[in-house]
């Protein structure tokens, strides 16, 4: 992996009217198409078990990002605004489907990073779970 860029991910996640953040800061990938399709992968790894690696994709295709992590837990979420998706969530206990509508996808990118923003609603069974917010930041490595 070629990871000439700094990615920081921060995703807060309320339920309840209780907010709860969590901050990833790792290198990674970042490209951008010549039809300005956007790509960042990027290694996680657990504050738990730092030998545990869970890869992530984030992809930007016309108006739809997509979210894949390729680990223990695995998952592929489609965020598209005004849109609800069902994806699949895979944990050590088994394979849930959950509902995803997007609230809003804000871009702000060129060739040496820039700023991916999206909000969301998470249910279960079609039953609000919770609001979700994430916010990527990419800097090019001087």
């Amino acid at each position: 992996m070629n990871d000439n860029y700094l990615i920081s991910v921060v995703g807060t996640q309320t339920v309840d009217g209780e907010s709860d953040s969590i901050e990833v800061i790792t290198s990674g990938e970042y490209t951008v198409e010549d039809n300005g399709d956007i790509t960042i992968t990027y290694p996680e790894f657990s504050e738990e078990n730092p030998t545990v690696r869970t890869d992530t994709t984030v992809t930007l295709r016309g108006k739809t990002l997509t979210i894949e992590r390729r680990g223990t837990m695995s998952s592929r979420l489609i965020l598209e605004k005004g849109k609800r998706h069902q994806c699949l969530y895979e944990t050590p206990m088994g394979q849930m489907f959950i509902g995803i509508f997007t609230d809003s996808i804000l871009v702000q990118t060129d060739e040496n990073g820039g700023d991916i923003r999206a909000s969301y609603q998470l249910d279960f069974n079609q039953n609000a779970v919770s609001n979700n917010e994430f916010h990527i930041n990419i800097k090019r490595k001087s």
